[in-house]
């Protein structure tokens, strides 16, 4: 694993993968946190990757009519001919490679471009699994689907939202009063009633079913 700190090596290691051989690239792109030139960058990759013969998927956030640079950076990548799905909520920032490349956001819980490089079959295919799991359930671009029965209770549903708005468990402590254990075992709980891996999944499938 090696850490990449703020936009500018994020960018310059989106741009380092055009000079890769690369047959697929899986790209999760929630609101943020990057700046415009990561965008911008993953972007001139998608159109690159896709002339060359690549598959590109890519997951965005159904509403970004308030950030006009994401919906920009959305719709040009979606113009080089990646595959778009959509979900009301992502809570991670990844971009993978194949099988043995990936990029990730290094605290899902911190604002800033901060990210992690992995390399490994083992490391990346976790990844590619969780990406490919997310993929297979948000379906094709469009409305979402109508929200299924919520099953909560007052303090999973809380906990969703403040991880959904990108809170740490030390955050969504602080908020609500309850301990960092019972927030982690909250969290955990819900996890495994949805049959998630990890809270990026979780996250995806809830607003998904639209719970939060």
């Amino acid at each position: 694993m090696q850490p990449l700190t703020g936009s500018e090596a994020l960018v310059t290691l989106l741009d380092a993968l055009r000079r890769r051989t690369v047959r697929e690239l899986r790209l999760a792109l929630p609101g943020k946190p990057y700046d415009r030139g990561v965008l911008q960058q993953a972007a001139q990759l998608s159109a690159e990757l896709v002339r060359r013969g690549a598959q590109v998927r890519v997951l965005h956030v159904t509403d970004a009519s308030r950030d006009r640079a994401y919906a920009e950076g959305t719709r040009r990548i979606a113009a080089s001919g990646a595959r778009m799905r959509e979900l009301p909520y992502l809570p991670v920032w990844m971009a993978v490679a194949d099988r043995d490349f990936a990029i990730v956001q290094s605290d899902p819980g911190l604002e800033g471009a901060d990210a992690t490089l992995l390399r490994g079959r083992t490391l990346v295919g976790v990844h590619r699994a969780l990406f490919d799991q997310v993929w297979a359930r948000s379906g094709g671009s469009g409305p979402a689907a109508p929200a299924e029965r919520e099953p909560l209770d007052e303090r999973e549903r809380e906990a969703l939202v403040l991880l959904a708005e990108g809170l740490t468990d030390e955050g969504i402590s602080r908020r609500t009063g309850l301990s960092v254990r019972t927030i982690r075992r909250t969290i955990a709980g819900v996890m495994t009633r949805m049959g998630a891996q990890s809270r990026f999944q979780a996250g995806a499938e809830a607003a998904r079913r639209q719970w939060i």
